[in-house]
């Protein structure tokens, strides 16, 4: 009967503590092939998933809105977010960002969901910090990630 009831409480344990849930690696993290944002550095620091931009002098461009694109006019960045190897499916997958969720995010080839996607957070002198929550699949725990301008870094007056 001991054996049962020690048995029966490992199993409890290890549904409580999230059995079923995979925990991944972090995620590809690279500058969009535009290098949205303008000649700013780049850092990615995939252990504590922050990705900074900027620094002592150096300026983010500002940008139209673009329809067709879905992105508001303003001062942004873009980098390209990409499943971490380990990852063999992104069926499920979903995106936060600021507290808003988005399930049609990953970038489609022919008609083929990739495992990546972009993002083009807005900064301003007040917002320096956009974070996002991405999980890859519906068994996958999620991954919370941050982007920050760095407060060294100063707005280009007019377009880019």
């Amino acid at each position: 009967m001991k054996k049962y009831l020690i048995c029966f409480l490992l199993l409890i344990t290890l549904f409580a503590s999230g059995c079923g849930a995979e925990s991944y690696p972090s995620a590809i993290i690279t500058r969009d092939e535009a290098n949205t944002g303008g000649n700013l550095s780049f850092v990615y620091d995939s252990h504590d998933r922050c990705v900074y931009f900027g620094g002592e002098g150096e300026y983010i461009q500002f940008y139209s809105g673009d329809e067709v694109k879905g992105l508001d006019e303003g001062y942004r960045v873009g980098i390209k977010v990409t499943a971490p190897n380990d990852v063999e499916s992104v069926e499920g997958a979903t995106l936060e960002v600021n507290g808003a969720s988005y399930t049609d995010f990953l970038e489609k080839v022919e008609g083929q969901e990739q495992n990546y996607f972009y993002i083009y957070p807005i900064f301003s002198e007040k917002t320096r910090e956009t974070n996002f929550n991405i999980t890859w699949n519906k068994n996958a725990k999620p991954q919370i990630y941050k982007i920050i301008l760095k407060k060294q870094t100063n707005f280009l007056k007019g377009e880019g």
